[in-house]
């Protein structure tokens, strides 16, 4: 992994989480996001299909949603161009609640995006190190729970 030497860096309280995640986020889904566009996809769409690969059947919308950290209208407003691409099927599942599945053309697409999906995550393991992020993932995994956390906190109090 490339670091800066002889950086000063500012105090943790100071580095925005926000700011710089989203920074970060951008920055590496531009690297997904030319790979995947050669198959039509973006990285969020490429997310959501795999999710939905690796069900076993239906997902309902809540599930897939709180899996995604999307809101409800988010999540709908990423799942409609998968629709209309025949990718995924929304119907009704028990009660109010909807659920998705992944189509066979959907599952098709998946496996043409997979090799250039890996092939994004090589190219940035190479740089960033295997190592170093699997300790990143971890410790995001950890932001995205208490992110959570706090904004149900917030919630109940509001």
């Amino acid at each position: 992994m490339r670091t800066h030497t002889n950086v000063l860096m500012p105090s943790p309280r100071s580095i925005c989480a926000a700011g710089t995640l989203r920074r970060a986020t951008r920055s590496i889904a531009r690297l997904y996001d030319t790979r995947l566009a050669e198959v039509g996809l973006t990285t969020t769409q490429f997310s959501i299909l795999r999710s939905l690969d690796r069900a076993d059947g239906p997902v309902p919308l809540s599930e897939l949603a709180e899996e995604q950290v999307f809101e409800r209208t988010s999540l709908y407003r990423a799942l409609e161009p998968l629709r209309r691409q025949k990718l995924i099927v929304i119907r009704a599942g028990q009660g109010r609640a909807k659920v998705v599945a992944l189509t066979a053309l959907g599952a098709k697409r998946v496996a043409a995006a997979l090799p250039h999906w890996e092939a994004a995550q090589d190219a940035f393991l190479a740089e960033f190190g295997s190592g170093a992020w699997g300790t990143l993932a971890e410790r995001l995994i950890g932001v995205v729970d208490v992110a959570k956390a706090i904004s149900a906190q917030h919630a109940a109090h509001s």
